[in-house]
Formats: C-alpha cells, sequence, structure tokens
C-alpha cells in the first residue's frame, strides 16, 4: 500500500523537475539581427573624391562585403563611390532585407579661383558701376571681397561711380586669392533726347462720348507741346449708316494689339490706356514726357505739288536697351469739319456739334502700323539712323496746308512707343539734345 502511493509521487516529482528544467531553458534570450548602420570616413568631400562605406549589423558583424550600397536611390557596386556632382547626397545600405541608416555627403568644389564681373563691360561717364566677384565652386563673395582700382585706391563695397573716359582695370581679392584683371570701357556723357509722349484716339464722328477725348486732348495742349496726337477713326463708310464716319481707317492691326472693346479709347504710347474720365487724367499724359528719353527723332518733310518727301532721321543716345527697334510714320490731316454726335456736357453740351473741328486726323501709315524694323547694327551710340519717304499724297487728303507728319520709335518687344515727334510739311527738324 505504501508502495502504491509512493508511485504516483515519484512521477509526479518527476513531471514537475521536467517542467522546471524546460522553462529554464526557453528563458534564455539569444540575440537577433535587427538593424545595419552604415558609416563613411567623410561627410563633406570635394568633387571628384572617393568615398568609402561599411555596413555593421547590431550584432558587430562586418557586412560591408555582404551589403547592396545605394546613392540617391541609385545601386551602385561595392563600397566605394567616386562623386562626380556638387550636392548633398544620401547613402544607404541594404542587407538581408534590413535597410540601413541614412547618411548625407556633401560635396562641393574646393575654391581655388575667384572671378571678378559686372552687368556690362561698357558704361559712361558718371555712370555706377555694381561689382559681383563669384568663387570657381558658384560661391558669391562679394560682401567678403575686397576690389580695387588697377594701380589705385580700394573701393569702399562693390560699387565705384565712373569719373574718367577710357578703360579702368580692377581686381577682386579674397584670401589668398586674386581674380584677373577685369576691365570696363567707360564713354562720354551718353546723349539724352526730349522725352515726348504719343496719344493714340480711337474716335468716331457717331461716337458720342468721344469729345471727352476730345477736350482732353485740348487741355493737355495747353499744358505742354511734348504731346503728338494721332486720331484713329472708326466707323461706317456708308453715308446712310448711323455709325457712319468720312474719316474712317481701317486699323484692325492696331485695334487687335490693344484688344479694343470701345469707343471712346485713349491710349498713351501704345501700351497704357488713358485713364477716364480723360479731362480729369491730363496729368497722367504729361507725366510720361517727364525725364529723358535714349532715342530722338528729326523730321523733314517736304510738298512739290503732289509729292511727299519725307526724311526720317533716328539718333541712338547709346542706352538705348531694345533689342527689337521698329519705326512707324504716320501723315495726319487737321481741320477737318463734320457734324459730331455729343453725349457729353463739353462743347456746349448739344446732342451734335455742328461742323466739329477734327484734328491730328491718321490718313496715311508710310509703314506697317506695328512699325517697320529698324536693324540691330543701327544701335549703336550716337548712330544715326536715316530712311526717306517719297509718294504721292494719300488720295483722302481734302487740303495739304493742313497736312503733317508724326513718327514713332517702337520698342518692338513690349510693341511701347520709346518716343515720337511730329512735323509740319516744310519743318526741318534737328534732334532735340538735351
Amino acid at each position: 500500500m505504501k508502495n502504491y502511493l509512493l508511485i504516483p509521487f515519484f512521477a509526479l516529482f518527476v513531471l514537475t523537475s521536467c517542467g522546471s528544467d524546460e522553462s529554464i531553458g526557453s528563458s534564455t534570450n539569444e540575440p537577433v539581427l535587427s538593424s545595419v548602420t552604415i558609416s563613411s570616413d567623410l561627410s563633406s568631400i570635394g568633387l571628384g573624391d572617393t568615398l568609402v562605406f561599411s555596413a555593421f549589423t547590431n550584432l558587430g558583424l562586418d557586412v560591408t562585403s555582404e551589403s547592396v550600397f545605394s546613392i540617391a536611390g541609385s545601386s551602385i557596386s561595392g563600397n566605394t563611390y567616386t562623386f562626380q556632382e556638387q550636392g548633398n547626397f544620401t547613402v544607404k545600405a541594404a542587407y538581408s532585407n534590413i535597410i540601413s541608416n541614412s547618411i548625407v555627403i556633401n560635396v562641393s568644389v574646393p575654391l581655388t579661383a575667384i572671378n571678378l564681373s559686372s552687368n556690362s563691360d561698357t558704361y559712361y561717364y558718371g555712370e555706377e558701376v555694381v561689382f559681383n566677384v563669384v568663387g570657381n565652386n558658384g560661391a558669391n563673395l562679394t560682401n567678403q571681397a575686397t576690389i580695387s582700382v588697377v594701380g589705385g585706391n580700394e573701393l569702399e563695397g562693390n560699387t565705384y561711380t565712373t569719373s574718367n573716359e577710357g578703360v579702368v582695370g580692377f581686381i577682386a581679392s579674397y584670401e589668398d586669392l586674386t581674380s584677373p584683371v577685369y576691365e570696363i570701357n567707360v564713354l562720354p556723357t551718353a546723349t539724352k533726347f526730349n522725352q515726348n509722349v504719343l496719344i493714340e484716339d480711337y474716335t468716331g464722328t457717331w461716337c458720342g462720348y468721344c469729345p471727352r477725348i476730345s477736350y482732353a486732348i485740348e487741355l493737355v495742349e495747353e499744358q505742354t507741346t511734348d504731346a503728338y496726337v494721332v486720331a484713329i477713326h472708326r466707323g461706317s463708310t456708308n453715308p446712310s449708316s448711323g455709325s457712319y464716319d468720312p474719316y474712317n481707317y481701317s486699323a484692325g492691326a492696331l485695334e487687335n494689339l490693344i484688344g479694343l472693346e470701345g469707343y471712346p479709347t485713349g491710349m498713351l504710347n501704345r501700351t497704357t490706356e488713358w485713364n477716364s474720365p480723360e479731362p480729369s487724367y491730363v496729368n497722367q499724359v504729361i507725366n510720361l514726357t517727364s525725364g529723358q528719353a535714349d532715342v530722338g527723332l528729326a523730321l523733314s518733310p517736304t510738298l512739290n505739288d503732289n509729292t511727299m518727301n519725307i526724311d526720317v532721321n533716328v539718333k541712338f543716345g547709346g542706352q538705348f536697351s531694345a533689342s527689337n527697334a521698329k519705326l512707324v510714320v504716320y501723315v495726319l490731316e487737321d481741320s477737318l469739319e463734320f457734324n459730331q454726335t455729343n453725349y457729353t456736357s463739353y462743347y456746349g453740351g448739344g446732342s451734335v456739334i455742328p461742323n466739329f473741328e477734327h484734328n491730328h486726323v491718321l490718313r496715311a501709315s508710310l509703314t506697317n502700323l506695328l512699325g517697320d524694323q529698324i536693324p540691330a547694327s543701327e544701335y549703336s551710340a550716337d548712330n544715326v539712323y536715316q530712311v526717306n519717304f517719297n509718294g504721292a499724297v494719300p488720295s483722302n487728303v481734302a487740303n495739304t496746308e493742313n497736312m503733317s507728319v508724326v513718327a514713332v520709335v517702337i520698342d518692338g518687344s513690349s510693341n511701347a512707343a520709346v518716343n515720337v515727334r511730329g512735323a509740319d510739311f516744310g519743318d526741318t527738324q534737328t534732334f532735340e539734345e538735351l
């Protein structure tokens, strides 16, 4: 009976002991692979340098030869790479489906030379030159460098006001580097011309609000002689039409240029619309005659019986900035009388102004309405570009004694008028140099 009882107890002891041994064995923590760390000997290098990369696991194993390295997302062969571009490059390694940390390598060009420059090699007497100093690695060193006149004094900062005509040399220095000599050519003071303004008045004898601009033009002409007007009449050529205008001139190219939406419309220098009501904005026109122009005009129109001979001279002052200059030449007629519809309070306020005097009426354009090209070879300082127009008086002119000519230089890139001038037949003009 005692033996019977001992057997289960012994079995229980054995089972309990075995269970205890298994528990101890399962609690032992073996280290496992969980991460890969990439490294290199440098993080900043010069262009053309080669880096060596290494990869180690969290277990301390060198897995460099078994890892795949990538730079900026592209795999490389092996663990070395020669950098041929500037910039910051992210490098990673992959080992056993584990992606390493990222390191960033900065690649730059060593500073070995500096260069001195300005925005032009040619300046006029009294102009300011602004210099820049740039390293061969692209670094802007202007504020850190010292700039000097060759054989002269250091500049204060990076600006120089030209004070002598001829060639002037400059050098820049930074740390132990010196730039090559940089030369500018200083020309005599650039010729400047009186600045005039072009008013193109899109109008019609049938247009009831058009007298508003006619009145505003009279106010302008009371204050300045530097405004030249071209009245572009538009309307039907059918006398029985309610929009009949005997002075109609087809000007579709100009209307498309400005996006004409209605009448009246006043355009200043072709690209600026005259604010409405125009009589309240006379100063908008006057202000455009301030300043100086870099191009001037001189006209000499003559009339022999029914033949016009028109000399147009264009002089470039040397600082003309347009790269695409064009010339427009108009023939106008004054003192044309025809009834004018009127919805305004101007000129007595009647619904019709009898025998209204229409001035500056466009009769012909001797050039393309958008301008004839002036060769770029003509833009040099103080050069005079000459063109002659010879032909019959336009057939629509009523009285040759009331004819005049207006010539305009256009910046073909912006379509803006650069300068303008008008002359009566028989005038012989000189340039309005300042």
